[in-house]
């Protein structure tokens, strides 16, 4: 299990990372810090290995360099990218951005939690929704 988690602040991303290891599921979780570098990573990816990495990508709203509204519009305009499927995971819980980022195809909208033991619940959720529930598409580089 590969997730790419797009996150600026390093104790948001901590708690994440720490709860998907506590919970005692392995998975590869590599953070980036910007929508940027990461969007940038992803499209090297392709051109180097011809096939992208992340099995599912987290993604915060509020970043430096380039929003995540602008990144998820990005992927989800990317012919290759756009099959990843994209947890938003934001502060907000405004509802002019939930429903942009589902107009933009996001996957799910999570709003951060204030607690441990809640970032451990999301953690767990997001594991057993997209990696044992759900069928996800193998990636190749044709669209």
């Amino acid at each position: 299990m590969n997730i790419l988690h797009v996150e600026d602040n390093r104790a948001d991303s901590d708690l994440l990372k720490e709860a998907f290891d506590c919970i005692g599921i392995e998975a590869t979780v590599e953070v980036t810090h910007d929508a940027k570098s990461a969007l940038s990573g992803l499209e090297k990816n392709l051109e180097t290995h011809g096939a992208s990495n992340p099995d599912i990508i987290v993604l915060d709203l509020n970043l430096p360099k380039m929003d995540g509204r602008e990144m998820l519009k990005r992927l989800k305009d990317h012919p290759q990218l756009r099959r990843i499927p994209v947890v938003i995971l934001s502060t907000s819980n405004l509802e002019q951005d939930i429903s942009y980022c589902y107009d933009n195809h996001c996957n799910s909208y999570i709003v951060k939690p204030i607690r441990f033991d809640e970032y451990k619940r999301v953690a767990k959720n997001i594991l057993e929704y997209w990696f044992s529930t759900v069928a996800l598409p193998t990636f190749s580089t044709h669209n």
